[in-house]
């Protein structure tokens, strides 16, 4: 067959089907390597004002001078490579309910506005995009706190 310029060559029946009958390619699936902590410093240090720390002997990182993101002290219930990040109740309630092989929570966190990740479960792009928003959470905190400080001095000093 002749379209055009081209020329359409019909591949013989052997070669389309196969010695056997139909098949597929086969397709090679890369295994994702499952995150680690190296992986979390990586990408929380690539962020502005970032610096890594330790909280109750664990790593954490801090935005400023707020922490937002550490490895979770071991204890019952916690899986050995997860990562406690802060975020709202509702955003937190919200992930455990979508994806709860990945989001969790012990007891002891309940009462706070954070989750634990499993590193295990999460791929690289999920883990920046929740790194990103507490980022930004504890820069906006910050932010409201030099505000609140501000306010406080600039009315003791009306006082005076």
């Amino acid at each position: 067959m002749v379209r055009g310029d081209y020329a359409i060559r019909a591949r013989p029946r052997e070669r389309m089907l196969g010695a056997g009958g139909l098949e597929m390619p086969e397709k090679k699936t890369a295994r994702r390597r499952p995150l680690t902590l190296a992986d979390v410093r990586e990408i929380a240090l690539s962020m502005p004002e970032v610096e890594e720390t330790t909280a109750y002997g664990m790593p954490a990182f801090k935005a400023g001078k707020t922490r937002f993101a550490g490895q979770p002290i071991e204890r019952a219930g916690v899986d050995p490579s997860s990562l406690g990040v802060y975020m709202s109740f509702e955003e937190r309630d919200r992930r455990i309910a979508l994806q709860p092989n990945v989001y969790y929570l012990i007891d002891h966190f309940v009462k706070y506005p954070a989750v634990l990740v499993r590193l295990t479960n999460v791929g690289r792009d999920e883990l920046r995009e929740i790194l990103g928003t507490a980022w930004r959470q504890a820069m906006e905190r910050q932010v409201a706190a030099k505000r609140t400080r501000r306010a406080r001095t600039t009315s003791t000093i009306r006082r005076r």
